[in-house]
């Protein structure tokens, strides 16, 4: 079968894994997929993690010696089949018949195998190995999606136990800030991307600290720009200690975190005070420099006990 036409179910089914964002949701979204198409009762995706058949979608492993059609299928690296007699799927688990086990090839390496169980919808063979075969495509670039962002945030952890090692730095005020500033973009319907975008502010707003403590905020945006990954992130960071002024034309999410900065800062400097009695203090003293809005939303947060789950 060409691959220049895909059908309709395929297409929806290729797009749909392209979404995914970790091997786990992955193989998951595939194991649904694959049921759907061949009309099965059961659909398994398992890829090789030595010493043993690792199913992402559960975690669960597996041996499958080359007996079970697990192991047959990767031996001989070809689609196995069984109507009836159907034995062994992987070591202790009964085949279901009528079956099939389906490798998938990237770039010509095989990466797991399919297994299809109480089958209602024979698979052409010619047309799901050329679209199993796209699909697997998409398993090599989540996986490095997942394995980048999994690198990043190790990196974020990084700067953070970098940052707390500080002289005079709160142990916990990284983490409070981005919470803080997540929890305000919710109260005031930002979208999931702004509160996402929000957190990672947070998380990078002091970075600066270990590059040049006298100009932390100026000097974290450069380093932000620089890298470039996280470039979005700059104006956030460069504002963060930003008294509020309309006329500076800086978005909501400027002000948000702002203000998130300079509460946890003050809640770090009376531990003791409730959470209410510092916020309607915070907004006397304070309150004329930020946004009326996010002020509004730290009000709420406190109403709501948000901010005392924070910490």
């Amino acid at each position: 079968m060409s691959t220049d036409t895909v059908s309709f179910p395929w297409q929806s089914a290729i797009q749909e894994l392209a979404l995914t964002r970790t091997r786990q949701e992955w193989s998951s979204a595939l194991e649904y997929l694959g049921g759907q198409l061949a009309e099965a009762e059961t659909c398994t995706f398992l890829t090789w993690r030595e010493p043993r058949w690792l199913r992402p979608a559960s975690g669960e492993s597996f041996e499958a010696p080359d007996q079970t059609l697990v192991g047959s299928a990767w031996q001989n690296v070809e689609a196995i089949s069984k109507s009836a007699n159907a034995g062994e799927l992987w070591a202790g688990r009964p085949a279901v018949a009528p079956c099939w086990a389906l490798p998938m090839r990237s770039f010509g390496r095989v990466i797991g195998i399919l297994t299809l169980e109480k089958v209602g919808l024979d698979p052409n063979l010619e047309e799901w190995t050329s679209m199993l075969d796209l699909m697997a495509h998409s398993w090599e670039t989540v996986g490095r999606l997942e394995d980048n962002n999994a690198y990043q945030e190790q990196t974020e952890l990084l700067f953070v136990k970098a940052l707390e090692a500080l002289p005079n730095f709160h142990s916990g005020h990284v983490q409070r800030v981005a919470l803080t500033a997540s929890e305000l973009g919710r109260l005031l319907d930002l979208s999931a991307f702004q509160r996402q975008r929000l957190l990672r502010a947070g998380r990078y707003h002091d970075v600066g600290m270990l590059l040049n403590p006298s100009d932390h905020a100026r000097s974290g945006a450069q380093y932000l720009l620089l890298g470039k990954v996280h470039a979005d992130l700059a104006s956030l960071v460069e504002n963060h200690h930003q008294a509020y002024e309309e006329s500076l034309g800086l978005g909501l999410e400027e002000w948000v975190l702002a203000l998130a900065e300079h509460f946890s800062e003050y809640r770090e400097v009376h531990p003791d005070e409730s959470v209410d009695v510092l916020v309607q203090r915070f907004v006397m003293q304070h309150g004329k420099r930020h946004n009326p809005a996010v002020l509004d939303a730290l009000v709420g947060l406190s109403v709501s006990g948000k901010l005392e789950e924070i910490g």
